[in-house]
């Protein structure tokens, strides 16, 4: 479940930071600025105009780290890496946690407490037949 936020999460970053570079690019800049690949940039700003129309987010976003696009590393860009990387950072300590609280908080002393329960009922029909 943490995974399909975390995915959500991710999809939405992407798409902000889509948005607020297709507003800062002009008409004027789009003809000189292509992709790596040799597609021009009028064809993927295209497909990420359409973005909001189309119901499968996910192909988009498969074909944005597939096609290797233009890469434009800005503040923001490096700004939202960092939070999602310590969003990440958080979730990992999470589950470290919860899994530390159920495994050595919870079940070990419980599975000692079981066995010594039972060793204390044998010891007592033991005593009780003497």
């Amino acid at each position: 479940m943490a995974e399909k936020n975390l995915e959500s999460l991710i999809a939405k970053i992407v798409k902000r930071a889509i948005k607020k570079e297709l507003r800062k690019l002009e008409e004027k800049n789009l003809s000189a600025v292509t992709t790596q690949e040799t597609q021009p940039l009028d064809a993927v700003l295209a497909t990420f105009k359409t973005w909001e129309n189309e119901a499968d987010t996910d192909e988009i976003i498969d074909n944005i780290y597939t096609d290797k696009t233009v890469h434009l590393h800005t503040k923001e860009d490096a700004e939202l890496e960092r939070k999602l990387k310590e969003l990440q950072f958080r979730q990992e300590l999470r589950k470290d946690w919860i899994l530390f609280i159920v495994r050595d908080v919870v079940l070990f002393p419980s599975t000692v407490i079981f066995i010594l329960v039972i060793a204390a009922y044998f010891v007592f029909v033991l005593f009780n037949k003497l």
